[in-house]
């Protein structure tokens, strides 16, 4: 290793601006220290590529390729940069924000398991870097909880940096570039089948393979996909199905089991189409989720308007699930129960008024078979018959014989148990009758009346 290629040391004053103070991380091709900018004296953070990466060329034209490309991105969660050049000895450096905090992977450490509206919320603000990213053709390619930095802002509330675009893949790649060098300075764990056979063909939906890993990392504590050996890792990425969350956090909504499991699909077009999608399928685990998700589906020129759930989460093995995958209890519905017991009570109160007013109609209304007997009993003394009564002169002292025109059924008789009103007045003077002479008996003795006078005068 060449000493002129090496990077600079603590104290050591870079291009005259920037003074070296500490190493605050490392990895496969690059090392990051933390500095102050003199002029301004303001921390920043300073990148460099290694020595044994320098030596590649290829390696360096992405340096500056990704550069560049972040530098197009605007938003607050990638982290900004702010210069970038070449050393003296030609090793080439990034000059970026300086950041306070902790990543997510020390998080994940420290407590085990994140609750769900935390880590849910992380990812949200990751997919509003990403959408940018991929908005401008870059795929991360190297997503994990150590490049998701919890930022620490002036208010104290913590902010996601989305970190580490070294081994990205931007729209110049596509006819080449660093295929074999990148795929082992990855981190094999959170990467996608496809970007463990062919690195260079890989598109956004790789980048929400590696988020679904880091959703079930944190929720669970540990990968889905760890083994002993490297070979053994890749061997499970490749053939092996993703083990299902519900196994481990029957706790959990079912529908975060949909959401990792689309996420961990082997097949990419199974997976959410975008990272718009997976923020409509995040958004019911996060407060005040609308404005990010709005902003995230803008980027991407996608509609402001949530697709239909159908085609974001697709429940599997859930019988009676919906096509959340039973999101009844996140996704926010009005309870049934007050709309329950009013519709309950609706109904008593119509079969009440019902009842009330059919039995004041049955009591308004006399009986009609009463009312014929009453009025057949009423005028059958004087109107039994058509043919006229002939009546004796009051001189005779004898009555006349029978009129042939009268019949023993001519007056009908009361019903035994009917009431009958009663009879008129008869005639003065004697009525003929077939069966005797006499007088007709007298009336029976009134009965007491009822006292509803709805029914006087029916008895």
């Amino acid at each position: 290793m060449s000493e002129e290629k090496a990077p600079p040391v603590s104290g050591e004053v870079v291009v005259g601006k920037y003074r070296v103070e500490r190493v605050i991380g490392s990895g496969g091709m690059g090392v990051v220290v933390a500095a102050t900018q003199l002029e301004l004296d303001r921390p920043v953070a300073i990148k460099f590529l290694t020595a044994d990466a320098a030596k590649a060329p290829e390696v360096v034209a992405r340096f500056s390729r990704e550069a560049r490309a972040v530098a197009k991105i605007q938003g607050e969660h990638v982290a900004r940069v702010l210069d970038v050049g070449s050393l003296e000895n030609g090793l080439p450096y990034m000059v970026m924000e300086y950041l306070e905090g902790a990543d997510l992977s020390q998080r994940i450490a420290q407590q085990g398991r994140l609750p769900l509206p935390e880590i849910a919320g992380y990812l949200l603000e990751a997919c509003e870097a990403l959408a940018e990213a991929h908005a401008a053709n870059i795929v991360h390619r190297d997503l994990k909880p150590a490049n998701l930095f919890l930022a620490t802002r002036p208010d104290r509330t913590i902010i996601v940096k989305l970190l580490d675009f070294g081994i990205s893949k931007t729209s110049a790649d596509s006819t080449g570039g660093i295929t074999s060098t990148q795929a082992v300075m990855g981190s094999p764990v959170y990467m996608s089948p496809e970007q463990l056979v062919s690195a260079k063909s890989v598109d956004a939906r790789s980048d929400i393979w590696s988020l679904g890993v880091v959703l079930y990392e944190a929720l669970v504590g540990s990968a889905p996909f760890n083994a002993e050996s490297m070979p053994q890792i890749v061997t499970r990425i490749l053939h092996t199905p993703a083990p299902r969350l519900a196994a481990v956090r029957p706790d959990l909504p079912p529908a975060v089991d949909a959401i990792v499991a689309r996420c961990l699909d082997k097949d990419p077009a199974a997976r959410f189409g975008d990272v718009a999608e997976l923020a409509w399928a995040l958004a019911p685990f996060v407060e005040d989720s609308a404005r990010s998700v709005e902003r995230i589906a803008r980027v991407l020129g996608r509609s402001r308007s949530a697709p239909p759930p159908a085609s974001i989460v697709v429940p599997v093995g859930r019988s009676g699930a919906d096509a959340w995958g039973g999101t009844q209890a996140q996704i926010p519905r009005r309870n049934a129960g007050p709309w329950l017991v009013g519709a309950v009570l609706g109904i008593c109160a119509l079969v009440g008024v019902a009842a009330v007013v059919v039995r004041g109609v049955h009591r308004a209304e006399p009986d009609p078979q009463p009312s014929v007997a009453v009025g057949v009993a009423a005028s059958s003394v004087v109107t039994a018959d058509p043919t006229p009564v002939k009546l004796a002169p009051p001189s005779d002292p004898d009555p006349p014989a029978p009129s042939s025109t009268l019949t023993t059924d001519a007056v009908p008789r009361p019903r035994p148990g009917v009431p009958h009103g009663p009879a008129r007045p008869a005639p003065s003077g004697p009525i003929a009758s077939p069966a005797s002479s006499a007088p007709p008996a007298p009336a029976p003795a009134p009965t007491a009346e009822p006292s509803d006078p709805l029914h006087m005068g029916i008895k």
